[in-house]
C-alpha cells in the first residue's frame, strides 16, 4: 500500500554483511511512496559498492562530508550545510545494519562520517538495528553501549537467533526484513497516538515463598507486558511498569516499579491505579499462596505438607480503586475450543467489569509464556465477536492490542 503522506526516510549502512539485505528494503519502501536517502560509511562502499543502492533508492548514495568540490566560503554565504538539511528533511533515520562500531561511535557521540555526524544532528527518530557475531553482540561493551543508546531515545530493533554469516549459530542475525518495514511505520504513524494518556502495565509471574530459597510461580516471562509497555511509549504515553522482579527488562527508559508476590503487586496496583487512565493487566498472578511460609531452608531429606489457599483476584478490585478506568484483562486458557475461549472471555469481563479482554493459549510452545511470539484473541464488554491476532512477535501484538483498544475506546 502507499501512504498519504510521502515519508523521507533516511537508510544508514554500516559494514556489517547484513548490508546486502537492505537492498530489498530499500526497494520495498519506494515502491511505497517512500523517499529513500541512502548513507553509508566508507567501509560499507568498500564491501558493496554504490551502484545496487542508488538504483534501488533512485538517488546518490551520501557518504563523504568534504566532496571534492566542498567550498567553505559557499557554504558560509549560502547558510547551508549537507548533514544538516539533510537531517532538518527526513521523517526517521534507520541505521542497518547496525555494526558494534557503529553502535560504539553513536553511544558515545563520536561523529567521524557523514552517518555519524548525520545521526548526532536529527531530531526525527533513530530506529537502530544490529547485526553481528554473536560473541560481539553479549560483549559487555556492546551491552553497555545499547543500554546507552536506549537510555537516550534511540529504537532497538533487536537480532534474531540463526545461522550467522560467519558461521556462527547465535543471536545476532539482523530481524526480518518485513519485521523492520513494519517498525518503521509503526513509528512513523504512532509517535503521538497516544501522548496525554497515562497507561499503567503489569508484567512478569508473581513468586509466592515457601520458604526462605524456594517460591510457587509459572513460566510467565513477561514480555508480553514489556511489550505493551513499549509500544505506548513510543506512541507517546506516559508509562509506568509494574514488573516483577525475574521478569525482563524494558529496552527503553520506562518508569518501573518491581513486584515479587501477589501481595506486594496488589499494594502497588491500589496504589497507582487511580492516577492512570488505562491498564493492562498482563502480569501472571499465581492461583494460589502457601498457608505459611517456613522458616530457613526446608529440610530436602524429610516430606512437608503444604496447603495453598486461592489468591485473592486482583483484577477484580481495579475498577473498584478506579470506576474510571480502562481496564485490560488477560485470560490464560489451555488447548482451548473457540467456544472456550469465547467463555472464558466473557467470564473475565462479568467478573471484572474489565473493558477488553486478551486471551491466549499458554499450551503452546511456540507462543505464550516465555516466548518471543504470541497468538491472541481480543474480547470487547461491548460484545463484538471475538477478534483474533494470528501468530506474530509480540512487539507487533502490542502494537495491534493498542491499535484495537484505542481505536474502540
Amino acid at each position: 500500500m502507499k501512504y498519504m503522506k510521502k515519508y523521507h526516510i533516511g537508510i544508514g549502512i554500516s559494514a556489517g554483511i547484513a548490508g546486502y539485505k537492505i537492498i530489498d528494503l530499500v526497494s520495498r519502501l519506494v515502491t511505497k511512496n517512500v523517499k529513500i536517502s541512502v548513507i553509508m560509511t566508507e567501509n560499507a562502499i568498500k564491501m558493496f559498492g554504490v551502484k545496487m543502492f542508488e538504483n534501488a533508492s533512485g538517488n546518490p548514495v551520501i557518504h563523504d562530508l568534504f566532496p571534492p568540490e566542498f567550498d567553505y566560503s559557499q557554504v558560509l554565504r549560502d547558510k547551508k550545510v549537507g548533514h544538516i538539511s539533510l537531517a532538518d528533511n527526513i521523517d526517521l533515520l534507520l541505521i542497518a545494519p547496525s555494526t558494534a562500531n557503529i553502535l560504539a561511535k553513536l553511544a558515545h557521540g563520536i561523529a567521524d562520517d557523514y552517518l555519524t555526524t548525520l545521526a548526532l544532528s536529527v531530531t526525527c527518530p533513530v530506529l537502530i538495528a544490529p547485526s553481528m557475531n554473536t560473541n560481539m553482540w553479549h560483549n559487555s561493551f556492546t551491552r553497555s553501549n545499547l543500554k546507552l543508546l536506549i537510555d537516550k531515545g534511540f529504537h532497538l530493533i533487536r537480532p534474531d537467533s540463526g545461522e550467522l554469516a560467519c558461521g556462527y549459530q547465535g543471536v545476532g542475525r539482523l530481524r526480518n526484513l518485513s519485521e523492520i518495514e513494519e517498525y518503521i511505520f509503526a513509528v512513523l504513524q504512532n509517535a503521538k497516538m497516544l501522548k496525554g494518556n497515562k497507561v499503567l502495565i503489569t508484567a512478569g509471574a508473581t513468586a509466592e515463598p515457601i520458604d526462605e530459597i524456594r517460591y510457587i510461580t509459572n513460566f510467565a516471562s513477561g514480555k508480553m507486558g514489556k511489550s505493551i509497555a513499549e509500544e505506548a511509549y513510543n506512541r507517546g504515553a506516559a508509562v509506568l511498569l509494574l514488573r516483577a522482579k525475574n521478569a525482563v527488562e524494558p529496552d527503553k527508559p520506562i518508569k518501573q516499579e518491581i513486584f515479587s508476590s501477589g501481595k506486594e503487586l496488589t499494594s502497588l496496583v491500589r496504589k497507582y491505579c487511580p492516577g492512570h487512565d488505562i491498564i493492562f493487566h498482563s502480569s501472571a498472578v499465581s492461583d494460589f499462596y502457601p498457608s505459611r511460609k517456613f522458616n530457613g531452608k526446608m529440610n530436602s531429606h524429610r516430606s512437608f505438607n503444604v496447603i495453598l489457599h486461592p489468591m485473592d483476584k486482583i483484577i477484580t478490585k481495579i475498577k473498584k480503586w478506579n470506576p474510571q478506568i480502562t481496564l485490560v484483562g488477560f485470560k490464560a486458557v489451555v488447548s482451548p475450543q473457540m467456544k472456550k475461549i469465547e467463555t472464558a472471555g466473557n467470564n473475565l469481563i462479568r467478573d471484572s467489569r474489565a473493558d477488553y479482554v486478551v486471551i491466549n493459549d499458554v499450551s503452546r510452545t511456540d507462543i505464550g509464556f516465555g516466548s518471543d511470539y504470541n497468538e491472541v484473541y481480543l474480547k470487547s464488554k461491548q460484545g463484538t465477536p471475538l477478534h483474533k491476532l494470528s501468530k506474530n512477535r509480540k512487539e507487533i501484538i502490542a502494537g495491534k492490542i493498542l491499535d484495537y483498544i484505542f481505536n474502540n475506546n
